[in-house]
């Protein structure tokens, strides 16, 4: 079945072909996935660059992980330069064979290493549209999009990628970006060397790169702006890119996203106005929470806002939808907010920032978290036992970052919500003393 993507709708480049496969099959493949997963976990074969359909990974823990560098060095008045690729039907062009090696090289042998030989060779494909079908046609390369054990595969392919790479680089599955410092022409040319040796890999393995697809964003004032090649072709510079989802500009700044999370959350809120007769407290709510919400929310703790202007912006959306509810027109915003239970979007903001530090540090989320965080050493201090040390800034940028603007919220928590035992229970705790607390 052919899936848009976006894009010109004529452009068949701009499909994504997911395959209908039998419930069967994919009970087979869930029980293969898990094992495999089970083995790649408890070997650590999987880098930690990989965060794509990983347990414990997100989109979020990729940007956070990554610009919590970015930040830093930009901070520290550096230049910095971010490169992001994009492979070429990443999913359908993995060669079988290739394939084959890698999952040897990884330690999967035997009946299960036999077993996906077979469940890949001799595999043929047609295309439904409304019921229409085109013929049979055979399949000679690609894991198949839509089934369980297809991105475990890709995860496997991919996955030795970054040997030897000094730059910083994350994966979301084949979503790659790679960064590093460009304030003087040595540093910006070891950035170049990574890409050639990541450009040498794709030669090797048969995985091309979409060239006019990748782009460069130069930050910070310092930045000589050099020019980046993948093999002879340049790399184009942007002024922005959406990164998984998520604006990033040259400046770092987040009022790009601002403003298109507030664009996709008012366009939802007015068809929900305009096709929502029956518009009942309930309902209402149950649409907000489900629909419009999410969009102001997606990532956040990546790009919060810190200027007046894009606070204000986001929460004049919830305004909004809690005065389309019906008796509450009247009443002041606080006092609509009282009446639904609802937190205004800044305290929400704030409620994500701590629940994402609780999973970092109890490992809810697969990451390190000296990667994010330094557990204060200071002793004589009062409070519970992680308490978080902060850092010197000099910029808002890293001021206003997720690492940083933390810190001095999470030591103030009582013992008994940092020490909650579960998930839950810490929201629970954290929901109780919630409006006492700011940035």
């Amino acid at each position: 079945m052919p899936i848009f993507k976006k894009g010109d709708r004529s452009n068949l480049s701009n499909y994504r072909p997911i395959s209908l496969t039998c419930i069967t099959g994919k009970v087979m493949e869930a029980i293969i996935k898990e094992k495999m997963v089970d083995y790649l976990d408890s070997n650590n074969i999987l880098r930690d660059s990989q965060h794509g359909f990983r347990r414990g990974r997100s989109c979020l823990t990729n940007l956070l992980e990554f610009f919590e560098e970015a930040t830093q060095e930009v901070d520290d008045k550096k230049a910095y330069d971010v490169i992001y690729l994009d492979f070429q039907k990443a999913f359908g062009v993995v060669p079988h064979k290739r394939l084959s090696l890698k999952l040897k090289a990884t330690g999967i042998l035997g009946t299960v290493a036999t077993w996906i030989d077979n469940w890949l060779t001799d595999r043929k494909q047609r295309v439904v549209i409304r019921g229409s079908m085109s013929q049979w046609a055979c399949v000679h390369s690609g894991v198949p999009q839509g089934s369980i054990l297809g991105p475990l595969l890709f995860l496997i392919y991919i996955n030795d990628i970054d040997t030897n790479i000094y730059s910083k680089l994350v994966k979301f599955a084949d979503d790659t970006k790679v960064g590093g410092v460009a304030d003087t022409e040595l540093a910006a040319q070891q950035l170049q060397r990574d890409l050639n040796l990541i450009s040498d890999w794709a030669d090797t393995w048969q995985m091309k790169f979409n060239i006019d697809k990748c782009k460069v964003l130069h930050v910070g004032s310092r930045n000589i702006k050099y020019r980046y090649f993948m093999g002879p072709t340049e790399i184009k510079v942007a002024d922005y890119e959406k990164d998984l989802g998520v604006y990033v500009d040259a400046s770092m700044s987040h009022s790009r996203q601002c403003g298109e999370a507030i664009k996709k959350a008012n366009r939802m809120l007015g068809y929900i106005s305009r096709c929502v007769e029956f518009k009942s407290r309930e309902v209402m709510l149950r649409l907000y929470n489900s629909l419009v919400r999410p969009h102001l929310e997606y990532c956040v703790q990546v790009w919060s806002p810190y200027l007046k202007k894009d606070i204000a912006a986001l929460e004049k959306v919830q305004r909004r939808a809690t005065r389309m509810i019906p008796g509450l027109r009247g009443m002041s915003y606080e006092e609509r907010l009282f009446e639904l239970n609802l937190f205004s979007l800044k305290q929400r903001r704030l409620r994500g920032d701590m629940i994402q530090v609780y999973k970092i540090l109890t490992g809810l989320d697969a990451v390190q978290p000296n990667s994010y965080f330094s557990i204060s050493s200071n002793t004589r201090t009062r409070g519970h036992r992680w308490k978080l040390a902060g850092e010197h800034f000099k910029l808002d940028l890293r001021k206003h970052f997720f690492t940083q603007c933390v810190v001095r919220v999470w030591n103030s928590l009582p013992d008994n919500v940092v020490q909650a035992e579960s998930l839950g229970s810490f929201k629970s705790e954290l929901d109780k003393i919630l409006t006492t607390l700011s940035y």
